[in-house]
């Protein structure tokens, strides 16, 4: 048996029991940073694929708008195909129509009481000079007609990479992602002759 003055001096084990405390710590930063590194390209992709989906459907009027919206939702899903999606989700796209930009989004206004809504009396600024305060105005349809203003939203449940990350930090079982983009479809329908 060896003295008890000995054991101090005595170094084996020493780098065990480092990289015991330190590889939790190394491992979250690590699999942290992938995390997020995959998380801002998924959003990336996403932005994209929905810009060029929109682009797409409201260039190709000459088809029927059922049609175009298929050919919309196939865009985004193809390119979004190698992200994996939450267990049992899909991607949600949801689309709103105006008769131009101006109606598509709502007048800004001061949210005097901050509780995210316009209430009568805040301040707001009438672009219209119409007299009173203009909420985003949408018609009927799903991706509108000649000139028509388009809104397209997607929303991507991106699955976590890492789902001890998730748990340990509270991000549940995904993230979902959203992107928005506002176009116009071509003023004029090509006619076969």
């Amino acid at each position: 048996m060896r003295p008890l003055k000995d054991l101090g001096r005595d170094g084996r084990g020493v780098t065990a029991v480092e990289f015991a405390m330190l590889a939790p710590v190394m491992l979250m930063l690590i699999c942290g940073s992938l995390e997020i590194g995959h998380m801002i390209f998924a959003r990336v992709a996403l932005e994209g694929a929905v810009t060029e989906a929109a682009r797409i459907a409201t260039a190709s009027l000459e088809t029927s708008e059922s049609d175009r919206f298929t050919s919309l939702r196939e865009s985004i899903s193809q390119t979004m195909a190698p992200f994996p999606t939450e267990p049992g989700r899909t991607i949600q796209i949801e689309t709103r129509v105006f008769h131009d930009f101006s109606t598509a989004y709502p007048e800004p206004y001061t949210d005097a009481n901050r509780n995210r809504a316009y209430d009568i009396g805040e301040p707001y600024e009438d672009r219209n000079r119409n007299g009173h305060w203009d909420p985003a105005i949408p018609i009927t349809g799903t991706l509108g007609g000649p000139g028509d203003v388009i809104s397209v939203t997607a929303v991507f449940p991106r699955r976590v990479l890492f789902g001890f990350l998730g748990r340990e930090l509270g991000l549940g079982l995904g993230t979902d992602l959203k992107a928005t983009t506002v176009v116009r479809n071509e003023a004029v329908v090509r006619q076969a002759i």
